[in-house]
């Protein structure tokens, strides 16, 4: 015999049978749901390591060599505004009534990661921030000369970083030297306009010394923009010792960086073929002392003359 159902037994197992259908289709949206969830957490999970990584590893590497690259841009700063001054300086040596004049521009600040880091670096730019004065005296049989206070206050300028990760260093132009500071060290990158030269002729050895004066006000900019420094001249003057044929000299340099004249005067008297029994070099914490002796009898001949400029900082941005 046939089982016989009737139509509302029929519609019931059919109501169940989509319930059933109902409640799978729910689970599997729900895993659906789950898995994408999931999914999105492990990848911000990734992303925030990466991210991470970056920040940790990466960005302080790229930073750090982006300030050195700006450390070589007040580099070059500093060394253009040297080279403008020797020029300028020649000039006025040559034509004393012109009076000239120029802008230097620095870059104060660097080392910016667009995307990455946009902070950048800053510094510090500054007129006779530093002391610097010179000393000649000079000997004659008969007569000893003296510069006296010729070459006191020179005045200087300096540049100071502020970097976030590079080791901070500090240029400093005095006395047409530029002198590089790092912690406790110094190096003269930049030589001042300083000749020894030993000759054969009635003269036995030439001594030849423009000094450079920066005159003006202390002041400091800080920034991490770009700073102009305006510079004038002031005229020339030279020391009236021409035709003077010295049996010594002795110049003395104060300077916050002894080390870096008295490797300076060594190297000059060296080039120069200067014997070792004709000179010496004594240095302290604040002062180096450049000792030049005639020993064969041809004399000294000193050619000495002071530039002065006239230095002021202007705000550009």
């Amino acid at each position: 015999m046939q089982a016989k159902y009737s139509k509302d037994t029929i519609s019931m197992c059919d109501t169940r049978k989509k319930g059933k259908e109902m409640k799978i289709r729910s689970m599997m949206s729900c895993e659906n749901a789950v898995s994408t969830v999931v999914a999105a957490v492990l990848l911000l999970g990734i992303i925030m390591s990466v991210i991470t990584v970056v920040n940790v590893q990466y960005i302080p590497e790229w930073k750090t060599a982006a300030e050195q690259s700006h450390m070589d841009d007040v580099f070059y700063d500093m060394a253009g505004m040297k080279n403008d001054v020797d020029m300028l300086s020649a000039y006025v040596m040559a034509e004393p009534s012109t009076g000239l004049s120029l802008s230097v521009p620095f870059r104060m600040g660097g080392g910016s990661l667009p995307m990455f880091g946009a902070g950048k670096s800053g510094g510090r730019l500054a007129i006779n921030d530093e002391a610097f004065s010179m000393h000649i005296v000079a000997t004659t049989p008969y007569i000893t000369y003296s510069s006296d206070v010729f070459f006191v206050d020179m005045g200087t300028v300096s540049y100071v970083s502020s970097n976030n990760y590079f080791v901070d260093q500090k240029y400093v132009y005095e006395n047409g030297a530029l002198i590089l500071s790092q912690d406790e060290y110094s190096l003269m990158r930049l030589s001042p306009n300083m000749n020894l030269r030993s000759t054969d002729n009635v003269t036995n050895i030439t001594f030849q010394i423009n000094a450079i004066d920066m005159k003006g006000p202390q002041r400091s900019i800080s920034s991490n923009s770009v700073e102009e420094l305006h510079l004038q001249t002031n005229g020339s003057e030279p020391l009236h010792w021409d035709g003077v044929l010295f049996t010594d000299v002795t110049m003395t340099v104060e300077s916050s960086y002894p080390s870096s004249w008295e490797s300076f005067f060594e190297r000059m008297a060296l080039d120069a073929g200067i014997k070792e029994t004709d000179y010496s070099i004594n240095s302290n914490s604040t002062a180096v002392v450049f000792f030049l002796a005639d020993t064969d009898g041809g004399g000294i001949k000193l050619n000495v003359t002071k530039t002065s400029f006239d230095a002021r900082l202007n705000l550009v941005s």
